[in-house]
Order: C-alpha cells, then structure tokens, then sequence
C-alpha cells in the first residue's frame, strides 16, 4: 500500500468537478422522483428519519450507559507480565518524544515494560534521531529502523511485532500519551479473565484549541468513546477497538495472524476477527492515552476519509459473516449488522439533504410517522444532550474539558453533516471508481518545521 502524506496527497481540480458531478447525478436520481410523488418523498423522508432516529437513540443510551463505572475485578498477579508497547513512527517529530517520555513513565516497574519505537527510514524529518537517541539513553527501548517497501499503520504494527517480546502489547500511536495507571489497568484486566484478547481504553483529545476542526473533533471523538465504544461493553453489545490505542495478548497474533495490511482500518479488522474466534474486547475508559486531533483540514480530511473508506471494506468483509457466526450472542449479531450497517447512513444523509432545501419550495416535509415535528426536533437536540451528557460524566469522574467544547456541542450536527461529504467521497473511492488505496498520514501539530525543540530525557 503506497503511503503519502496529507499535504502531498492533494486533490485536483478535476477531481473535484468529476465527484461533484457523480454527487450531484446520484442526488438527483434520489430526490428529483420527490417532486412527482408524494408517497415517494414521504416515505425516503420516513426512511430518513428512521435512520437518524436510530443513531441518535443509540448514542443517548450510551450516553447514559456510560455514567457507568467499571474496574478490573482482580488485583495485579504476583507474577507480572513483561508488556511491550509499539509505537509506529513515520514523520512524527513533534509528538514522538513525548509518547515515548509517557511510556516510560507509566506506574509498571520498570523491569516489566520494553517500548518498541519502529520508525520509517522514508522519515523526512527528525523521527529517526528521536527514536535512535531514546534507544540509546534507555535499555527500555528498542529503536527499530523500518526499510521496506509498501507502508501503512498495519505494515509498520506488524514490522514492530517482530521485535516485541512481551506476554502482552500495548499498539499506540505516536501522538499518544499514557495515563500513567493505564498499562497497570490493562494487566489487570488480562489476569481477570483468559477469555479477553484485546483491552481497549480510551483516547482522549487534548488540543481542542487549535482550530475549530480540532476543537468539533474533539467533542465527536469524546461522544464515540464513551457514549459508543464503552455503551456497547455496559449493554452486552458488539465489542471494538478504534482509536490510536489497545492492549493485546501476545498469542492473539499467533493465532489470528498479524494485522491485514490490505484494509485502510485494520483496527476494526482485527475486532471483527477476535469476535468470529470467540474470543472478548473489554473496553475500559479508564485506561487512558491522551491524543492529538487533526488541526488542518488536510491532515483532518485524510485521517476521515482513510477511516471512511476503512469502515466500508471491513463492513463489506465481516457483515455477512458476523451475522450468521454462533459464536455471538444474538444481540452481539445484531449489534454488528447495525453497526456495520450504518457505515453508509452518512452517505445518505448527503444524498437526501436537497430534501431540506425543497421543503421551502415545493414539498410538505411531512413523514408517514406520527408526531415527525418532536422526533425532527430530537435529532436536532441529540448532539448537545449528548455532549453534555458526556460532560457530566467526565466531570464526576474527575476530567475536565475546555469552555469552548461546551459551545462546540451547539454547532456539532454542521461538523457532522461536513464529515458525512468525507463519507460520499469515501463511497465513490470504493464503490464507484475502484481507486488505488493510498495510506494517507495524519498531520501533527507543528509539522513543517514548527516543532518545539526537543527536550532531554527527564526535562520538565
């Protein structure tokens, strides 16, 4: 898989007037019918509805689900695992020292943790110094040069795997930070039961400051966090690890294979896998790392459209398999089809929006459901009851967030409705014109040569 970075990628003119066009022939073949019938326009309305009513609600039982408190039920074992930790590092000059100073001083003896820094030697900026000099300073860690043809997190998590000799591995990326009690958590939750394969905790956004993109990822990713990841483990659903962080057993890998390189999400990939073998994903939001969200547009728009175009692959893979696997419970197979299912619902939601347009021109905005003015208007309340919801929960549990969040949550569904374009570009790529699969990198803060000089180990 060819690997390019998010200023490189780029997109040209005519790219852009040949998807637009594409959009606009698939808008009007869904919308133009409306004007000639009123059942039609009604029930794609109902349709609609149904679907966002569908989401909301889901996302508000998670939001109340996740008030929820979870610790793993057994101390630490006498006998502690060695764990590794992987850090994938291509182009990450900015965040690098950081990620790898967190790790070393997670609250784990010392003796029992190794950190494998495996960084890409098509590097252009200052990541393979960093992770050299790391590697020499600390016997903890392993700097290890990737020269290889083809890349992408899941090639450059597998090169690393190599080299990892822990009875369990903590994959993170980059720009993450451990909480300090995170890896200890995780240990306790393996010891607890032999059953759990992958422990997944939570990324926290920590810059919501430096754009408004920054700012609405941050919110959104708070609300899928808990409100969906750690929802699904309260209400017995079906179990992932997304995000740039998660605890793995060691033999997982022995049995299941490495990462699969060929998808954009091995993440989600390798969730739909350990379910099929029967095995659990225990999501924790306590295990914390804290994360960096894009900032630019171009670095935000390749990092959502590589998940995107990730989901739809793994949801074409695994749909049909999970649905009818005996090994899940039956709402885990529910919870799956819907899951993977509604990949698509933002894709709709772009398709239709005209709808929203014609209502003042020429249409009733009337669905076949009763009472469609309070549950129009649920929808529209969802992202901030939601975000609040959230909000509350954190602060109870002893985590604040940024002034500016709680005003974000008002103007959530724009942000939203602007990713669900990254989603029909996503389904084009798939679906439409079959294009090559490129792992775009996600830019960091202070790419281009603005990053803070760089500290010595221990440096405050």
């Amino acid at each position: 898989m060819k690997v390019k970075t998010a200023d490189a990628a780029g997109v040209s003119l005519r790219t852009v007037l040949v998807y637009g066009l594409t959009t606009s022939v698939l808008v009007a073949a869904l919308t133009l019918p409306t004007l000639a019938s009123v059942a039609y326009e009604r029930t794609l309305r109902t349709v609609l509805l149904v679907l966002l009513l569908g989401l909301v609600g889901r996302t508000f039982l998670g939001s109340l689900l996740a008030f929820a408190r979870t610790d793993p039920p057994t101390a630490l074992p006498e006998d502690l695992p060695l764990v590794s930790v992987v850090i994938p590092a291509y182009n990450e000059e900015p965040v690098l020292a950081d990620t790898i100073e967190a790790a070393l001083a997670v609250d784990y003896p010392s003796d029992r943790l190794e950190v494998v820094v495996c960084y890409e030697a098509a590097s252009t900026d200052r990541t393979a110094a960093i992770a050299e000099r790391y590697g020499d300073e600390h016997d903890a860690v392993k700097a290890v040069e990737r020269d290889e043809p083809g890349g992408g997190k899941a090639k450059a998590t597998n090169y690393a795997l190599q080299y990892a000799t822990g009875e369990l591995i903590a994959s993170i990326d980059a720009d993450h930070e451990f909480d300090p009690a995170a890896v200890e958590r995780a240990v306790r939750w393996f010891h607890a039961d032999e059953a759990i394969w992958c422990v997944k905790g939570r990324c926290y956004g920590r810059n919501p400051t430096d754009s408004l993109l920054a700012l609405h990822a941050t919110v959104e990713r708070h609300i899928a966090e808990l409100a969906d990841l750690f929802g699904r483990q309260v209400f017995g659903g079906f179990t992932i690890f997304g995000g740039g962080q998660a605890f793995f057993r060691a033999e997982l890998f022995d049995e299941l294979g490495p990462f699969d390189e060929a998808v954009l999400v091995e993440d989600i990939d390798m969730s739909a896998r350990i379910h099929a073998h029967g095995k659990r994903i225990q999501v924790d939001p306590y295990t914390l790392t804290y994360e960096e969200n894009p900032a630019t547009l171009s670095g935000w728009w390749s990092q959502r459209s590589r998940w995107a175009r990730g989901w739809m692959q793994v949801a074409v893979r695994h749909l049909p398999r999970l649905s009818r696997n005996r090994t899940l419970s039956r709402r885990e197979r529910a919870d799956a089809v819907y899951t993977f299912s509604y990949a698509l619902l933002p894709v709709l939601l772009v398709l239709v929006a005209p709808l929203f347009v014609l209502d003042r021109l020429a249409l009733d905005s009337s669905t076949w459901l009763a009472g469609d003015g309070y549950l129009w208007t649920a929808v529209g309340l969802s992202p901030v009851v939601c975000s609040y919801l959230v909000f509350a929960r954190d602060r109870r549990a002893g985590h604040s967030h940024h002034p500016l969040e709680y005003l974000a949550a008002f103007t959530l569904w724009f942000y939203l409705f602007f990713q669900s374009v990254v989603y029909v570009a996503a389904f084009l790529d798939e679906f439409v014109f079959d294009r090559e699969l490129v792992y775009v990198t996600t830019s960091r803060t202070g790419d281009a040569g603005e990053a803070e000089p760089e500290r010595a180990p221990g440096d405050d």
